[in-house]
């Protein structure tokens, strides 16, 4: 980018915490907090006082320090007035923090479990449809999986899917029925993706 372009915008400020790479933000609907994952674990910023907040303390299972975090996501429903993080790592875990209580610092991990056969989580999403919230991750294995979480319990298993049909740069982009994964459409997007 040309020096003359980059005038527009100015350091506002350094968050401390990552000793490693990092692989993944995500910033809170809001824009208060930010979520960054790396090889060294998850994070969560306040970024108005430009602070780390405290992970939460039973962070179960995902204290392992060579499994990198890989992707996340914040889950945002309109009527939630906390928010509540999701992410995958590279030895297939997914965690999910949620906000407790009215203060900003208080995270509780909600879940945190082994998915599939233990691939590399690569990307992570949500939806929600009415009351009903799921969660979708696609893994290094080329499988898609699908969720319903409803915020107090587990994670409900919808469908798991491998989709063979892939090519590494075909362009391709397929669309999956919600409740059982089959595919419903196809559209190409051109080669190199």
């Amino acid at each position: 980018m040309p020096a003359k372009a980059c005038k527009d915008y100015r350091l506002e400020g350094r968050l401390i915490g990552h000793k490693n790479a990092i692989n993944c933000l995500t910033i809170s609907n809001n824009g208060s907090l930010l979520a960054s994952g790396g090889s060294d674990g998850m994070r969560i910023w306040d970024l108005k006082r430009q602070l780390q907040l405290p992970s939460p303390r039973k962070n179960m299972g995902l204290q392992n320090p060579v499994d990198p975090v890989t992707c996340a996501c914040w889950i945002t429903r309109q009527e939630a007035v906390r928010e509540t993080l999701c992410y995958g790592t590279g030895l297939g875990f997914i965690g999910i923090w949620q906000q407790q209580g009215e203060g900003i610092e208080d995270f509780d991990a909600k879940v945190s479990r082994r998915i599939g056969t233990g691939k590399e989580i690569m990307c992570i999403t949500y939806d929600h449809a009415g009351d009903d919230t799921r969660i979708a991750t696609g893994t290094r294995d080329r499988r898609v999986q699908v969720w319903s979480f409803d915020f107090k319990g587990p994670l409900i298993p919808v469908f798991s899917i491998e989709l063979n049909i892939f090519g590494m740069y075909d362009g391709e982009v397929h669309a999956l029925r919600g409740t059982d994964g089959v595919i419903i459409a196809t559209n190409n997007a051109g080669p190199l993706m």
